[in-house]
């Protein structure tokens, strides 16, 4: 189906001049202060992971996110890159991969990662005691050692695995731009962008965040009970607990301690349910939850913890969004998405293993986008195409910013979704594109994806292999079209993404 709406490039100029005026700000009208945002980051799931999508059969148990999907909008066709670090670095710079440079998980830098001696009971429970041992130094890849303050130093960086370039200009730094707004922003949790050569412990701070808290260490904790930590461009002595309740303690404290006059950006990177799978704390979980983790013997491989590590999440999200007075609450943008798609190991129905996270397909990319806040309709869902970049133009938009020439220095694919949320039936873009690139630990990556309303275009060069799907009939992309004769309408539509994908490129 050939679509007669703009292609991406004119919704490229369109973004530029919401940027450049004020015609696609909120008309806030004697609103007393612009509005916050918190931006919520699950690492490592799916749309198949959670209920208030309609499409996995095992999902986690998360009330908290069911909750905010009932009091905001779902997006069932969003897309994020196949891994972490290009999907924040998305985020951040309004550039899809190809343009900011990031397109597989950055290296550490190469610093002195201090790691606690993992406490002796609390997660030493329920098949957690190898992870234990682990962080306490009796094998694997965490801390190095038993004494208390061990320190770890990183495998050597990569680089061509880059982080962020030193001169992105990052969404708090845009959105801080016009002084008049106000705004104040912090990070907490996963950080993994960085490079000795953007900044190393200082990257936070550099791309605009006034505070930051929480681990470098690329890919994981170390642990989830004892994990190195950086705050505020300082290594710590590490911390013990656990990491995705530590992580919510920050973004509380730092709500708790900032100009309550100003309005704020809040950057909440989960760990979870990325690996080092580990048990969560009991008082964590539901009771069911809890029943069923007395039969696992491997965590590792266990999809009950992976969905328990979710669940602690939704709980610890809960915790966060109960310390919002309501009428703050009331003037705050919460979202909150997947970073990637579901672990190889984890994937479940309709996705697999050769459909998960680290591909672009759609077990890879599509993953949960969940929007509350000022007039956005409760229990609203949308088959709107989105794309990670999205969430750039979109803050600085419903922040109202000011006229700033440094958005309009280079190309950005972002597009503001605040249409969208005024009109759930509406759509901001013709097309969704997603790439990885690079060197990782697995090996060289190269593959891209470029999808209309019905169908997706799959190109994996390194493999020599084009595919071709019907989204609308084939969301488990299970039927390649391309091997067998291709109808009008499926060939037209072909030909259209081919050439957008040609268009899209061209322009770097």
């Amino acid at each position: 189906m050939i679509s007669l709406r703009p292609t991406l490039n004119a919704l490229l100029l369109t973004a530029a001049l919401c940027f450049s005026t004020h015609a696609c700000a909120q008309d806030r009208g004697s609103a007393d202060s612009p509005p916050n945002f918190i931006i919520m980051i699950g690492d490592d799931m799916g749309v198949e992971t959670i209920p208030c999508y309609p499409v996995g059969s095992q999902t986690a148990t998360t009330p908290t996110l069911d909750s905010l999907c009932a009091s905001g909008m779902r997006f069932d066709n969003f897309w994020s890159q196949p891994v972490c670090s290009p999907t924040r670095a998305s985020i951040l710079s309004g550039q899809y991969g190809f343009r900011n440079g990031v397109g597989t998980p950055t290296s550490a830098p190469e610093i002195d990662y201090v790691v606690p001696a993992a406490p002796d009971a609390g997660n030493d429970r329920r098949g957690n005691r190898r992870a234990n041992r682990r962080a306490n130094g009796g094998g694997g890849g965490g801390g190095g050692g038993g004494r208390r303050n061990q320190q770890y130093t990183g495998t050597p960086a990569d680089p061509n695995r880059p982080g962020l370039r030193p001169d992105t200009y990052a969404l708090p730094a845009a959105l801080k731009a016009d002084e008049s707004l106000g705004y104040q922003a912090a990070a907490v949790g996963k950080w993994h962008l960085a490079t000795l050569a953007n900044g190393g412990m200082e990257h936070p701070q550099l791309v605009g965040f006034d505070h930051y808290a929480g681990g470098f260490r690329a890919g994981g904790v170390e642990s989830y009970f004892a994990w190195s930590k950086v705050v505020d461009a300082q290594m710590t002595d590490g911390k013990t607990g656990y990491v995705t309740s530590d992580t919510v303690d920050d973004a509380l404290h730092f709500l708790e301690q900032r100009d309550q006059s100003r309005p704020y950006l809040l950057w909440v990177a989960f760990n979870a349910p990325h690996t080092p799978n580990e048990v969560p704390p009991a008082n964590l979980l539901s009771d069911a939850t809890n029943e069923a983790l007395k039969d696992v013997t491997d965590p590792a491989s266990s999809l009950t913890v992976y969905h328990a590590m979710i669940e602690a999440m939704d709980t610890e999200i809960g915790r966060l969004l109960d310390g919002l007075p309501a009428e703050e609450r009331d003037n705050t943008y919460v979202i909150f998405l997947g970073d990637n798609g579901t672990p190889t190991g984890m994937a479940t129905a309709p996705f697999d293993r050769e459909h998960s996270k680290g591909t672009v397909y759609q077990g890879g990319v599509n993953v949960p986008l969940i929007v509350s806040g000022p007039g956005i309709e409760s229990g609203s869902t949308t088959a709107a195409l989105a794309n990670s970049v999205d969430l750039f133009a979109t803050v600085l938009d419903l922040a109202g910013t000011a006229d700033d020439p440094r958005l309009a220095e280079e190309k950005r694919d972002a597009v503001s979704l605040r249409p969208v949320f005024e009109d759930a039936s509406a759509s901001v873009r013709d097309y969704a594109f997603v790439d990885v690139f690079g060197p990782s630990r697995n090996g060289e990556r190269n593959a891209r994806a470029i999808r209309n309303d019905q169908y997706k275009l799959y190109i994996n060069e390194a493999a020599g292999r084009r595919e071709f799907y019907d989204l609308l009939s084939d969301p488990a992309e299970r039927n390649n079209l391309l091997a067998g004769e291709l109808d009008g309408t499926a060939q037209a539509n072909l030909d259209e993404l081919d050439a957008e994908l040609t268009r899209l490129l061209d322009s770097l």
